[in-house]
């Protein structure tokens, strides 16, 4: 009598999948290698496993202090998977931690966590044009200086708005001016900030970030010159993106960008000292 070994089926998970592998992965793992890139210039911490992916600057800095699932969590180890999670952040500083899960999860709030909603992530082949318009009295010009990068984030703190952002001004720090994966831009009106946006070409993957129009300028076209001059910079590589459903249809009707999946996104206020 023989035993046949059971071949291993290929969940579209494992580590060594390949990242084309899916849309979905393509993105969750752009979006990891973007937590991981905030944290490595300024100076925080990461972790990576087979289970999820977590950036920590170890103080308050809204969105940058997250972690992302990399494989569906089952019942069995849901609660093992969390337990790191919040290990990782307990014990290190100040400021909420975020939880992004591409798949459905328990309901976290017996631990403290709080539901923020479920934000849709947009992915954007490569190679696709880009229509470029310039809304009369914009213009767009790139962050070169600290001084401009302090403005950039206090419009993209306000505009938001962020939570949990100390000092406003501070939510990057100048040292990624200096980093080729990083690029900001800003859009003025009659010299005054208005919109801002960022980028990050992380994991062969144009990544949008922080796209946003101050609430007395929208409707005017901004949002949408932003997202062409950023898709237009890097037109060989697929971009991913997580938006608010305000910012979609532009983004699918005008832009070709295609939805994936909404994510469960977690926020959990981290202990203070005992």
């Amino acid at each position: 009598m023989t035993t046949e070994t059971l071949p291993v089926l290929e969940t579209g998970w494992e580590p060594d999948t390949p990242v084309e592998d899916t849309l979905l992965r393509r993105g969750v793992l752009a979006l990891a290698a973007t937590w991981e890139a905030t944290a490595q210039v300024g100076d925080g911490r990461t972790h990576r496993d087979r289970r999820f992916g977590a950036a920590d600057l170890g103080r308050p800095k809204g969105i940058f202090n997250s972690s992302i699932l990399l494989q569906p969590i089952r019942d069995g180890v849901a609660g093992a998977t969390v337990d790191r999670i919040e290990r990782f952040y307990d014990g290190h500083g100040a400021g909420a931690a975020l939880l992004w899960s591409p798949w459905p999860t328990p309901d976290l709030t017996d631990r403290g966590w709080q539901l923020q909603g479920h934000p849709p992530l947009l992915y954007r082949p490569a190679g696709l044009p880009v229509e470029r318009r310039l809304p009369e009295g914009l213009t767009v010009a790139e962050v070169t200086t600290a001084a401009e990068l302090a403005e950039w984030c206090t419009v993209a703190v306000d505009a938001f708005p962020l939570n949990e952002v100390d000092p406003p001004g501070g939510l990057f720090d100048p040292a990624v001016l200096d980093d080729e994966r990083f690029r900001f831009i800003v859009g003025r009106v009659g010299g005054h900030p208005v919109a801002v946006g960022c980028q990050v070409i992380v994991g062969s993957a144009n990544v949008l970030l922080l796209s946003t129009v101050r609430s007395d300028h929208r409707g005017r076209g901004y949002y949408a010159a932003l997202v062409a001059d950023r898709l237009a910079r890097a037109p060989q590589l697929p971009s991913v993106t997580i938006v608010s459903d305000d910012s979609r249809p532009a983004l699918v009707g005008r832009f070709g960008f295609l939805p994936v999946t909404r994510f469960t996104l977690w926020e959990r206020p981290r202990p203070g000292p005992p």
